[in-house]
């Protein structure tokens, strides 16, 4: 009889516990089942518009492929690179369709739509290796529409060791239309010093852009002696 009440005071136990708690074990199970789903799903879904924009991404490489490529392949460029944009954007296709239609403008001389591009690249939160990339190309496209301050500007935003020596050529440039020749030779200089010993493709090119500034002061020193 003991044993017996023992049972029934076990299951009235039980019973009790689970009014008191059954539920809310049995939601923190089901969120839990809910959350993995979701989980799922989310991975599912960004997996597939990875793929998707792998497929669209390639399909423009082929499109500009062509050494010289026909109105038609390069309609169908911009097509394919601002879909990338429209449904990637905040990955990596979408940085690399905005980059692609600024290139493209720059090349019909619409340097408001180009800058309107590679601003939009950033917006998107481009990569840390992708970002220099294309603070330096709206620096040169900003210097090409006369706002050197903005260029500048701009190159200090993207500015990482990894590119020191670009960015010094780009500003040497900045600083040459501008006229200012100290610091044009200052930064081509800083450009050859941050290169590697033996990347001699890229020494020769900023050895001649050195050595092309005018030396305006030495001119004047000289003029100024007779």
């Amino acid at each position: 009889m003991a044993e017996h009440l023992t049972e029934e005071e076990q299951l009235e136990a039980i019973k009790r516990w689970w009014d008191n708690n059954g539920k809310s074990l049995l939601t923190a199970i089901l969120l839990g089942i809910a959350a993995y789903s979701g989980f799922q799903f989310w991975q599912n879904k960004q997996q597939a518009q990875a793929e998707a924009g792998s497929v669209v991404y390639e399909e423009l490489l082929q499109a500009v492929g062509a050494q010289n490529p026909t109105e038609e392949q390069q309609s169908t460029a911009k097509y394919l690179a601002k879909q990338l944009v429209d449904e990637h954007s905040g990955s990596f296709y979408g940085v690399s369709g905005d980059l692609f239609l600024a290139k493209l403008a720059v090349k019909d001389n619409d340097l408001d739509s180009a800058a309107k591009h590679l601003n939009s690249a950033l917006a998107q939160g481009p990569s840390d290796a992708l970002r220099p990339i294309v603070y330096q190309r709206l620096a040169k496209v900003q210097a090409a529409k006369g706002d050197y301050a903005g260029a500048l500007a701009s190159l200090d935003k993207g500015q990482t060791q990894a590119v020191l020596a670009s960015y010094a050529e780009s500003r040497g440039d900045i600083y040459l239309a501008q006229g200012d020749n100290d610091r044009a030779r200052a930064s081509y200089q800083l450009a050859i010093d941050s290169l590697a010993a033996e990347d001699f493709a890229r020494r020769q090119p900023l050895q001649d852009k050195l050595a092309g500034v005018p030396v305006v002061a030495l001119a004047k020193q000289d003029g100024d002696a007779q």
